[in-house]
């Protein structure tokens, strides 16, 4: 018994050990991809298509590994939602709620290829500079650069990830303001949305925490891929005179629909769009049960 009761008490203490071995991988392995095998990967005789769309897959592995590993060790348990809708998206705009540090991990674990928009300051970190130029991820400068650099991505098949909030949720169960960059390049290029709602009990790798920090109880986040059957009765009618695009349960415009919305309404219906969005989330985060404490 006090064997046990012992073991119970160093558990704590086993997985932050856990965690600073893998997060310690992490940053290794992304200086080593960074400084040396992304590089590398300009020597190949192939297009920066092609060369994009390797990086993209190297990314999936490596994420998907240290998923893997966190699970294996047991740092924290995952519990995932409808997951193949996110291994057979193609162009599609992914937004979600962004609690943890692990987030943007765990969808790139998932999805086989994807494109981010991450900020700028990744662009100049040694760890994952390379990561980020190779594959062809996107910087968050905002306004009409960004929706033009998004074009390609999307003319290529590939779905984009874009959390809203910009950075961590500020606290369990509440979201930061959205920006509008998605709405944006969801009207200007007739692109549809789908919506991932994220939670992790208790709460880990927040905005609150230290990366070293572990709680008491072994965290889990869950990952939700919200489809009609989770999300019923969001939606605007076709033709709305704000211009903004027509959605069917789900959060995603109906195949074929298109928005008829001029450089003039581009802004109202933006801002339309992304309260749409925000008070969306706002709702399947009450209805989850993901605000309680």
């Amino acid at each position: 018994m006090r064997i046990a009761d012992t073991l119970r008490r160093c558990e704590p203490l086993r997985r932050r050990a856990a965690s600073l071995l893998l997060w310690s991988c992490f940053a290794v392995g992304g200086l080593v991809f960074s400084l040396i095998v992304f590089p590398a990967l300009l020597l190949l005789p192939v297009s920066v298509r092609r060369r994009r769309r390797y990086a993209m897959a190297m990314v999936h592995r490596c994420f998907a590994s240290l998923v893997a590993a966190c699970r294996a060790m047991g740092v924290m348990r995952f519990d995932i939602e409808n997951a193949d809708t996110l291994r057979h998206l193609g162009r599609v705009i992914v937004i979600a709620n962004h609690p943890s540090y692990l987030d943007v991990a765990v969808l790139l674990a998932l999805m086989p290829r994807a494109c981010c928009i991450v900020t700028s300051r990744h662009w100049r970190n040694p760890f994952f500079a390379g990561i980020v130029r190779a594959a062809g991820y996107l910087r968050n400068d905002g306004g009409p650069s960004l929706v033009s650099a998004s074009e390609a991505t999307l003319a290529d098949n590939v779905p984009l990830i874009v959390f809203p909030e910009g950075t961590r949720s500020p606290s369990r169960g509440r979201l930061g303001k959205f920006s509008r960059g998605f709405a944006h390049i969801s009207l200007a290029h007739d692109c549809p949305i789908v919506p991932v709602l994220i939670d992790c009990d208790p709460p880990a790798y927040t905005k609150q925490h230290r990366w070293y920090s572990v709680p008491v109880v072994k965290p889990t986040l869950r990952i939700r891929v919200l489809d009609a059957a989770l999300s019923p009765g969001v939606a605007l009618p076709p033709g709305d005179s704000l211009g903004a695009p027509a959605f069917r349960p789900g959060f995603c415009r109906e195949p074929g629909a298109r928005s008829e919305t001029n450089v003039a309404q581009m802004p109202l219906a933006a801002r339309r769009l992304t309260t749409l969005a925000e008070h969306f989330f706002i709702d399947q985060i009450s209805q989850h049960g993901f605000s309680r404490t």
